[in-house]
């Protein structure tokens, strides 16, 4: 029994629903004739033999015929198939990639901030900035996101690049990271967790945690990365100096101060 979401994934290959079904059908039952590929694959016979010429003329299936004018119909092995669809679509994703970073380029508009949507969206766009990163990560993260790139994280420090920051609630953060101490404003009702994320000086995404399923923030103004830059490294030289001293009441005490004066309760 064939799955149908295999369906919906091959007609991302390029396939309609038919012709995908005529595919699977033939790897099912091997070399055939129109009729039988109807039946396995429950397409109706007025229109199964023109999903079979399209697969032909796309080289997807192979067309013998017999002397006595019999169709026969074989499919193309899934490991060749899967390898065509694979070069396809790493051919196509590299001429859009340069086209699209061309026009890119060319737009001389001023952009300093735009907006990312979803969870999806946002781990998808830190990706992509860990991929580009060349030299040094600076980042500001809380558990469940830094689960999500922490391979990706590990990826970039295999590659060279310098990974520094401070994490929320992780137990073994990677070596180069600082953990920070948590206060009861961290905890607060009203405190969504947020991340940074700033690369080789140049890209920065922040925002609300992707977990929050909210927006982040992307910018290249060199404005905002040296500000939420310098955010990190005050973050990781306070909790430091807390750390060496061992005063966690102090500096709770202090914060309490602080955000009294502002009129911030926590």
């Amino acid at each position: 029994m064939i799955d149908e979401s295999l369906f919906s994934h091959l007609q991302n290959f390029g396939l309609t629903q038919y012709e995908a079904k005529a595919y699977t059908a033939l790897l099912s039952i091997g070399t055939s004739n129109a009729y039988k590929v109807s039946k396995a694959s429950e397409i109706p016979r007025t229109r199964i033999y023109d999903i079979l010429d399209s697969l032909t003329n796309r080289g997807i299936v192979m067309l013998e015929e017999t002397s006595d004018g019999t169709k026969n119909y074989t499919p193309l092995p899934a490991s060749v198939f899967l390898e065509q669809a694979r070069e396809k679509w790493f051919t196509t994703y590299n001429r859009v990639e340069k086209e699209l970073k061309t026009i890119e380029s060319e737009n001389k508009q001023a952009i300093y901030v735009s907006t990312v949507k979803g969870e999806s969206n946002i781990l998808a766009f830190c990706r992509s900035l860990l991929h580009e990163a060349k030299q040094r990560i600076i980042i500001s993260i809380w558990a469940p996101m830094y689960a999500e790139l922490l391979t990706d994280l590990q990826v970039c420090m295999e590659r060279g690049c310098s990974v520094r920051g401070i994490t929320f609630e992780v137990e073994h953060p990677l070596s180069t990271l600082d953990n920070h101490r948590l206060n009861k404003s961290h905890h607060s009702p009203d405190n969504k967790k947020w991340f940074i994320l700033s690369v080789d000086g140049k890209k920065l995404l922040y925002g609300h945690s992707s977990e929050h399923n909210g927006n982040a923030f992307y910018t290249a103004d060199p404005v905002h990365i040296y500000l939420l830059e310098d955010y990190i490294f005050h973050d990781v030289l306070v909790n430091r100096v807390i750390e060496k001293e061992h005063n966690q009441e102090v500096a709770t005490q202090i914060l309490s101060e602080i955000l009294a004066e502002m009129k911030i309760n926590f």
